[in-house]
């Protein structure tokens, strides 16, 4: 089976969770969680403007992607970025994130538009293999945990001086509440100490003021 055809059966479901590796000016690889989505034969990402991803991805940056389902390792990219390992892939100009991941996919990026401060950046896959992934039953608190996570993130792209008077930030504040709570309720330890640190960064981004 291709790197395609492989990748076709295993987002069939859509818009997936990841981790982007990509490299920045000065060597070091850079993580970031971020949706991708597979149109066609192509992967789609959708970075904000004013990330390191987008403008590692400009400056000729190849991607590397994370596929995992554990929340934990979300929490260390968003949360403790300080923790993470690295390794190179299959490809020497490639960065790999070494941890509980199910797939890699490394890819090129083809080409990159930009709306509303949101960039679409398409990529050709180059490769495509399994990663050390332990697998684990369906949690609730977990993927909700990551639900948070990602929630986080976007709240956390457009900064503080949109504050809660944007609706968006406001609405997406509440899906985060949710999701985190039901993390709280559900989860284990580690899983609500993930969670205590969300709500810990949002206060000193003033969401709570």
């Amino acid at each position: 089976m291709s790197a395609v055809a492989a990748l076709k059966k295993m987002m069939r479901f859509g818009h997936h969770e990841a981790v982007a590796v990509t490299v920045e000016e000065s060597g070091s690889p850079h993580a970031a969680a971020m949706g991708v989505r597979l149109v066609g034969d192509d992967l789609i990402l959708h970075p904000y403007v004013t990330t390191k991803t987008f403008r590692n991805i400009q400056r000729g940056s190849l991607v590397s992607l994370a596929l995992t389902h554990n929340a934990l390792v979300f929490c260390d990219v968003v949360m403790n970025s300080s923790k993470l390992r690295f390794k190179h892939g299959r490809s020497s100009s490639v960065y790999i994130l070494d941890g509980d991941v199910d797939f890699y996919i490394e890819a090129v990026p083809k080409g990159i538009e930009v709306r509303n401060q949101i960039a679409s950046v398409s990529m050709r896959v180059m490769d495509l293999y399994e990663g050390s992934s332990d697998y684990f039953p369906y949690s609730r608190a977990n993927s909700m945990l990551i639900e948070a996570l990602i929630y986080f993130t976007k709240i956390r792209a457009l900064g503080i001086d949109s504050s809660l008077r944007d609706v968006s930030i406001s609405e997406w504040l509440r899906t985060l509440e949710y999701a985190a709570s039901i993390a709280r309720k559900l989860g284990s330890g580690e899983l609500i100490e993930c969670v205590e640190r969300i709500y810990e960064e949002l206060e000193n981004m003033g969401m709570y003021r």
